[in-house]
């Protein structure tokens, strides 16, 4: 008999492991989708929803491999939960409703069962259900459910108001803004006019914000919703009265660096320039945003120089400034190259060659490519290049094929 307990031993240690690795599956399956439920709540917290809901998505998903896998009742109730809310708060209320709702019908302690109920009112909310929504969230506010959790009464509160609001309930909505407090009631009507894109009343409320040099991210959500929009003008007007105001330093040049990117991505470079400028102009140069802006300056600038004297006077300008930024050290790079290659003197022509090469791959400047080429052919016609640059040159300008 003793001869088989090693092999016993052996067996029992391998199912051992096999038990073990299926738990510890389910364990980091649970792990991931808490660490990414609770880094998707800081961010939500402060304003971040987009990042926030790709991190809400990454825990369903985490969640949903532990649901997948049999014999998982360990783990069943909590990935239910971190399933249902991370589904919810990323937008997927189909899924979202159907897993809160198990969890629901099973055991849980009062303060996760009055998150999975928001993140319910959450879904009811976006699929315009705001009777149920309201009902669902009086219960939360006024049960002492979430007395536990002051960032979660506090969510259920605010979403209390933009369910009253949306439902025209404004009698409701103002009781409700009187209890949020002074600080946090200005940017709920904030919402409210963005949401039902009431963008006078909307502009007139940031002004009166700027006013008071009150900075928050929900700004940056009401100036990308207004940007989307159309209404450029209202950004504008709304940036210059912070740029004015109390707000810190780096807040205002963060919202000009912010709004010349906004013009900018609606391919209004001109007016992108003069938010940028403004910003260089009006901010002391320590600043990260002040070198942010002067790249984009020098970018736009780049785009329409046509001769090395003004790529080494953009640098001179740009560069005591700039230098830093990850974008402008690039474009400084391809420069100094394309000028180092354009002005060795090699009867090969192959410097000037790459020279073009960089100007068409690097700096995107086939003016410049196509005058190195072509000055290649002139100097050095006998080069064994010159032939293979005027065939490049032709193709940057096919109309002057015939004469190359």
């Amino acid at each position: 008999m003793s001869s088989w307990h090693p092999r016993r031993a052996a067996l029992l240690a391998v199912l051992g492991m096999m038990v073990g690795g299926g738990g510890c599956a389910y364990y980091n399956g649970v792990y991931n989708a808490r660490q990414a439920m609770r880094r998707g709540d800081a961010l939500r917290v402060v304003g971040r929803d987009d990042s926030a809901s790709v991190l809400f998505a990454r825990a369903a998903e985490a969640a949903e491999s532990v649901l997948r896998r049999r014999n998982a009742a360990a783990w069943r109730a909590e990935a239910l939960l971190l399933a249902g809310r991370g589904h919810a708060l990323s937008g997927d209320c189909t899924a979202g409703r159907a897993r809160l709702d198990e969890y629901l019908n099973a055991i849980g302690a009062p303060i996760d069962r009055a998150r999975a109920q928001f993140a319910l009112a959450l879904c009811e909310s976006a699929l315009q259900q705001f009777a149920p929504a309201e009902k669902r969230l009086a219960s939360l506010d006024t049960s002492g459910a979430v007395s536990g959790d002051t960032e979660l009464q506090r969510d259920v509160r605010r979403l209390r108001v933009r369910v009253a609001l949306s439902a025209g309930d404004v009698a409701l909505a103002e009781r409700l803004l009187a209890s949020l407090g002074r600080a946090d009631a200005p940017w709920e009507r904030i919402w409210a006019a963005v949401a039902s894109s009431d963008w006078a009343r909307a502009e007139s409320l940031l002004l009166s914000r700027a006013e008071q040099g009150d900075v928050r991210i929900a700004l940056d959500n009401a100036l990308e919703a207004a940007g989307r929009a159309g209404e450029a003008a209202m950004v504008d007007r709304v940036v210059r009265a912070y740029d004015v105001s109390s707000a810190p330093r780096s807040e205002r040049a963060r919202l000009a660096l912010f709004a010349g990117d906004a013009y900018l991505q609606r391919g209004d470079s001109v007016t992108a320039r003069a938010m940028y400028s403004r910003l260089v102009e009006r901010l002391s140069s320590d600043t990260v945003y002040v070198r942010d802006a002067q790249a984009r300056i020098a970018q736009l600038d780049f785009a329409v120089i046509d001769s090395s004297a003004q790529i080494r006077a953009l640098l001179m300008t740009s560069r005591p400034v700039a230098r830093g930024n990850a974008a402008f050290d690039r474009l400084e790079s391809s420069a100094a190259l394309y000028l180092l290659l354009l002005e060795t003197n090699d009867p090969s022509g192959a410097s000037m060659y790459l020279a073009g090469e960089v100007a068409r791959d690097s700096l995107r400047r086939d003016v410049l490519a196509y005058d190195a080429w072509r000055t290649l052919s002139r100097r050095w016609p006998d080069a064994p290049l010159a032939a293979r640059a005027l065939y490049a040159a032709s193709v940057i300008a096919p109309d002057s094929a015939p004469s190359l």
